[in-house]
């Protein structure tokens, strides 16, 4: 295991880098599974030395669970999306234990937990708040997946309605977390905001991703070098630079009008961050950040915006000192970023971009990156 802990980010300190190590880790797919989940994850059972990745079908309303070590499927549930055991449309989880998760619906005051050994459902409410979204589990491109402690269940939330008729004083109060008690379905929410000067230079995607060390939270947000932290639901978060040297200092704006090929290229091409990951077997974390790019008249940004060409994965200790960044896909590689979890040998990102030629359509294809020491 490689030690992070002591490591500051100045010259006399060793600095990290992310290596690819080979083979590419193949995970078979059945027929019609697409090769790139839209909630992917995977979960480590520290008491049982064992982990599984969890992928939702939407198509299906299925969870799959995989084995990394063999490459194939372990088990497939499906679920109803109707009816007495109807659970909505399958498209977010909390993994709780390698046989127990909860389902969140979309849009409702509903969860449920799962016992995927028995199948047993068992269906809770809560007090969902006006204005606000329902519990939010996604891991695609603003990771933020939500976790139970102490019978209190804890989640991201974004308020609703029209952010254009707000301005950054109203932004800066509100909340980015609720957490409910599952004992009666009360809510509660966090003294945890939005940075009081995000729009205070104009209007920014307000996307963000969090990520959990034991006790402490910590945020990124699209367009903003500082991370957000904090250990107390009650108190307002603190914050530390970790900008990315690929990043210039100043965030563009999201355009406001109406051209939806305006909004669709600022989201393709803009310099931001985006997933932050926790490695609980190294102790570090892993920001995402996508540098600005040049298109062409000709480029698809529909699948810029899916499959970004170029990302660098900054590497901060358990302090938040950014101590590495390594830059991806800026040769003939490239990687499918919103598909990517930690594991016990380190960081796994899937190589089914359209255009990598490591692209299967009928697995999984993911390249470990373990953390080295950067040789001088």
């Amino acid at each position: 295991m490689v030690s992070t802990g002591s490591c500051k980010s100045n010259s006399h300190e060793a600095t990290f880098e992310l290596l690819a190590k080979e083979p590419i880790v193949q995970i078979e797919l059945d027929s019609l599974t697409s090769n790139v989940s839209n909630w992917l994850s995977f979960f480590y059972d520290s008491e049982q030395d064992s982990g599984l990745v969890f992928s939702i079908d939407n198509d299906q309303n299925e969870l799959e669970l995989y084995s990394l070590e063999s490459g194939g499927l372990v088990s497939k549930l499906k679920f109803q999306e109707e009816g007495p055991a109807g659970v909505g449309r399958l498209s977010a989880i909390s993994i709780l234990a390698l046989d127990s998760i909860l389902i969140f619906p979309p849009f409702t005051n509903e969860y449920f937990g799962v016992n995927l050994v028995t199948k047993i459902l068992k269906k809770g409410e809560f007090q969902k708040p006006d204005g606000f979204s329902s519990i939010n589990s996604q891991t695609r491109f603003f990771r933020s997946i939500p976790f139970l402690k102490d019978n209190y269940l804890y989640t991201k939330t974004l308020f609703g309605g029209n952010y254009l008729l707000l301005e950054n004083e109203e932004l800066s109060g509100k909340p980015l977390m609720y957490r409910v008690d599952l004992s009666d379905g009360a809510v509660e929410f966090s003294k945890f905001t939005f940075p009081d000067d995000y729009w205070a230079d104009g209007k920014r995607h307000y996307e963000f991703s969090s990520a959990l060390n034991d006790n402490q939270l910590v945020f990124s947000f699209h367009s903003d070098h500082n991370i957000y932290y904090g250990v107390s639901f009650d108190e307002p978060l603190k914050k530390k630079l970790a900008k990315s040297k690929y990043l210039s200092q100043k965030f563009e704006d999201l355009p406001l009008g109406n051209d939806a090929n305006a909004r669709r290229g600022y989201f393709a091409t803009t310099g931001h961050y985006g997933n932050l990951l926790y490695d609980q077997f190294r102790d570090v974390y892993y920001r995402f950040c996508y540098p600005k790019k040049e298109v062409e008249k000709d480029e698809d940004l529909r699948e810029l915006v899916m499959f970004p060409q170029e990302f660098s994965v900054m590497i901060l200790n358990s302090e938040l000192d950014v101590i590495g960044e390594t830059l991806l896909a800026n040769n003939d590689d490239k990687y499918a970023a919103s598909n990517a979890f930690v594991g016990p040998k380190g960081l796994y990102i899937s190589v089914n971009h359209p255009k990598s030629e490591l692209n299967r359509e009928e697995s999984f294809g993911f390249q470990l990156f373990t953390l080295e020491i950067k040789a001088p």
